[in-house]
């Protein structure tokens, strides 16, 4: 993930924000997108666009949380200048007309700026327009003497009374005078976009810091739960955890890492001298070169979790992979593990994929043989039983693993 991380749609398509700014460009902002995105380590998030409605909009103190890890943040236009109007004290940056209405309390309804619109697949393209947008297009008709006041009074009364998706200038223009429409066509104004244009060329700039003075998050039992664990390539994880399988150290590792996720959002924390004191235990036990990627904040936050550490198991299934990855890095293996799913995949990558069997001159067989091995069992177990012995979720998955594994053993090492 780049540098800089930008939300947005549909105030501006995403290629267009690609020409303005070198970003990652990530779909409108919806709760825990912000800690996610965190786990990259960006330095700057701008929001512009954000859900919300049938999906959970994005959360105050996922932002407090970038802020106190010395990410900047910088909101406008649409979900973007609500938050950042929001969290200004706290050393959120916003940019543009709307944010500077809603932080002067000229704006207090979240559906000004509220528009619907299609999906990932269109592009997000709006299909209703924003009352913000609304409100500037009627006063510059007012200003160009399109409409008169009353005329513009009571296209802005009807917008206001429709409920957001249905805002669209056909059903506004019956109230216009003739004319109007035929002005529309060039003279709508579109606020939200000038705004996102605005605060993607105050990032260009160089214009948007953190803040000087980060506030403090109190760490929650939600934001423990939420907090983001790896920041590895999905593919490169996905290749460290099938050499951990095909180790045979899963099972271990998924139960130390799932009292881990149970001690984050159950446990007791140290802070102050107390946590600095389990760092340093940390840095006495764990070898350095499994503790380097990690900043001040991060380190402590290992140290606070492993402080908290409880011999107890909760449904955390789906959390493991992260939780694996951070309780390699507590025993120290995590460099030698990740250099030799590294050396896999790029192995495989250089020779073309996952290959079949008779490519390396075996059956599957033979392959399934191997895989047996590696659990400790008979060469002719069923496969579902070989799976299940080494944590693998199914056969085809473990098959795959093994291929991979079994390429890079004949050629990688060449």
């Amino acid at each position: 993930m780049a540098e800089i991380v930008v939300f947005v749609g549909p105030t501006l398509p995403a290629d267009e924000v690609g020409r303005r700014l070198d970003a990652e460009v990530l779909p409108p902002v919806a709760q825990g997108d912000v800690l996610r995105a965190l786990a990259a380590r960006p330095r700057l998030l701008a929001i512009i666009d954000g859900v919300y409605e049938r999906v959970p909009a994005v959360w105050h103190k996922e932002i407090l949380y970038a802020l106190e890890r010395g990410v900047a943040v910088a909101g406008a236009a649409s979900m973007g200048a609500l938050r950042a109007a929001e969290l200004a004290p706290f050393g959120m940056v916003g940019v543009g007309e709307i944010y500077r209405s809603v932080r002067d309390g000229q704006l207090t309804d979240d559906d000004e700026v509220a528009v619907a619109h299609l999906g990932p697949d269109d592009g997000h393209r709006p299909v209703s327009e924003a009352m913000v947008n609304i409100r500037a297009t009627v006063a510059a008709a007012v200003a160009d003497g399109v409409l008169g006041p009353q005329a513009g009074d009571r296209i802005l009364t009807a917008a206001k009374r429709l409920h957001y998706p249905h805002r669209r200038w056909p059903a506004l223009l019956p109230l216009a005078p003739p004319g109007f429409a035929t002005w529309l066509k060039t003279g709508r104004r579109d606020v939200k976009a000038a705004d996102a244009r605005a605060l993607l060329d105050l990032i260009a700039g160089g214009g948007v810091h953190p803040p000087a003075v980060p506030p403090r998050v109190e760490r929650t039992e939600h934001l423990q739960l939420a907090r983001p664990a790896s920041a590895l390539d999905p593919a490169v994880e996905a290749d460290l955890l099938d050499g951990v399988h095909l180790d045979g150290d899963y099972p271990d590792l998924a139960q130390a890492a799932t009292l881990r996720l149970v001690a984050v959002g159950t446990g007791p924390r140290p802070t102050g001298g107390a946590r600095a004191e389990w760092v340093d235990r940390l840095r006495e036990h764990v070898p350095a070169d499994a503790l380097a990627d990690l900043d001040a904040d991060a380190l402590g936050e290992l140290a606070a979790d492993q402080a908290a550490l409880v011999h107890t198991c909760a449904a955390v299934e789906d959390r493991l992979p992260a939780a694996i990855i951070d309780t390699l890095r507590l025993w120290g293996q995590l460099p030698g593990r990740l250099a030799r799913a590294r050396d896999v995949a790029a192995c495989c990558e250089r020779l073309g994929g996952t290959p079949e069997p008779a490519a390396l001159g075996l059956t599957d067989a033979d392959v399934w043989s191997w895989c047996a091995g590696r659990a400790g069992l008979p060469p002719d177990s069923p496969a579902d039983v070989v799976a299940d012995a080494l944590g693998v979720p199914d056969p085809d998955r473990l098959r795959r693993a093994a291929l991979r594994h079994l390429l890079y053993e004949k050629e990688g090492r060449q």
